[in-house]
């Protein structure tokens, strides 16, 4: 994985089961058990982050793999074996289908959604989930400032937002609604991030300030701005790059 997909590392949307309450120490048992690689240095949130990522790829019963797992790391490790033939199994067609419905968008969530062809910066705007096709694996989304007709989009052109717990540092490359609109133009995190823990003791950023690209003022300087962390987000080629590497047309 690249420095920059690294730094924007996010936990995987649409997971039961969270792993970010699990102990750190169980999270190293389960990257040594599954041979997951990691980031010798890497901070509780991203090895949680790592770890989920991991669960989400494995084609298999998730109570299944993860129970086996509790019992191998309480002694029993009869469960071993079994679950390295599970998690060796190639994905299928419907496989695919069933990890893209489990993290797909919910009606009524706020989305980035890609409505052009074209590629150019501000190509991705805010929209509302009306539904998702698990068969087709699509979206129907409307336009926030347009409510009044559907969009039918593929799922690679619609992204999930944030909910303050993805990690970017500063230098991190994102996306990131520009102030008073509903378009998403691509930024860079100008300064470092500020945690706090909310009430399950999970770390959180409210705000993320960034600079824009092209937002040079007259002075030939770009501004800090400041932007909700729920509206930053990974560039597509980061957010679908498990996708066998396609990303949006």
């Amino acid at each position: 994985m690249s420095k920059a997909a690294a730094n924007a590392r996010t936990y995987p949307k649409g997971l039961v089961t969270d792993f970010r309450q699990m102990q750190p120490q169980k999270l190293f048992d389960y990257v040594e058990y599954f041979s997951v690689s990691i980031r010798p240095d890497a901070p509780a949130p991203e090895l949680a982050c790592n770890v989920a990522s991991h669960f989400l790829a494995l084609d298999v019963d998730e109570e299944a793999v993860l129970g086996g797992f509790l019992r191998t790391c309480d002694g029993e490790k009869d469960y071993e074996n079994d679950n390295k033939v599970i998690i060796n199994t190639v994905p299928s067609v419907q496989a695919h289908k069933r990890k893209r419905a489990k993290t797909a968008a919910r009606p009524g969530e706020q989305v980035a959604a890609k409505v052009s062809r074209s590629d150019e910066n501000g190509s991705w705007i805010l929209a509302s989930v009306q539904s998702y096709s698990r068969d087709s694996e699509s979206y129907d989304v409307q336009d926030e400032d347009d409510i009044t007709k559907l969009i039918r989009l593929p799922y690679t052109n619609v992204m999930r937002l944030g909910n303050g717990t993805e990690i970017f540092r500063k230098g991190s490359p994102c996306m990131a609604i520009f102030p008073e609109t509903t378009s998403f133009y691509k930024a860079v995190v100008s300064k470092a991030p500020v945690w706090r823990v909310d009430r399950q003791g999970n770390p959180i950023c409210s705000e993320l300030i960034l600079k824009f690209m092209d937002d040079e003022d007259e002075s030939g300087k770009t501004p800090h701005r400041r932007v909700p962390s729920r509206y930053v987000i990974q560039l597509p080629e980061l957010y679908f790059e498990d996708e066998s590497g396609k990303t949006p047309h």
